[in-house]
């Protein structure tokens, strides 16, 4: 093979491949260029209604996030006021637990403390009982639901026995 065809065979190569990323480029270029601007909110079109059913959109809202022991410290905290007076308020409430719609916790001071039991009713928190002595059976009556694992005995005032619940 000569020299002088290598060349031109080499330079007819490489025409050919330039030639082939030249027209490549412009196809890529101008295609990319007619393609509309998906961003772009255009008008629905106003011709006759479709016969195609349109689906619903549901747009989900968070949920606000509720702190239901903040909540409970403060229901309890004006229940405790109602019931004992304004001294109440410089009690430090706090939350031991929250089952379902049940709660106990304790009401503290620098003297000492005491413990507090609630339920709730109707979406609103109620102070069942509050102290320290035992828990009579009879202020357990309406909420018979209370679960035993944070109420486990009470006293029966009228058998006066300890009954395990």
């Amino acid at each position: 093979m000569r020299s002088d065809s290598f060349f031109s065979l080499f330079g007819k190569i490489s025409l050919i491949f330039i030639l082939l990323g030249v027209v490549s480029f412009g196809a890529y270029y101008f295609g990319t260029k007619n393609i509309p601007n998906q961003n772009k909110q255009t008008p629905p079109p106003t011709s006759q209604p479709s016969s195609t059913p349109t689906q619903e959109v549901i747009i989900s809202t968070p949920t606000p996030i509720v702190d239901e022991g903040s909540i409970l410290k403060q229901t309890i905290k004006n229940a405790l006021v109602v019931e004992h007076g304004n001294q109440a308020n410089s009690l430090n409430i706090t939350v031991s637990k929250i089952e379902g719609g049940y709660a106990s916790g304790g009401a503290s001071e620098q003297g000492g403390g005491a413990m507090w039991f609630a339920a709730k009713i109707n979406g609103i928190w109620k102070l069942v009982w509050d102290g320290n002595g035992v828990i009579l059976c009879s202020n357990l009556t309406a909420y018979p639901a209370f679960p035993s694992n944070l109420i486990s005995e009470c006293w029966n005032d009228k058998t006066q026995q300890s009954v395990k619940r």
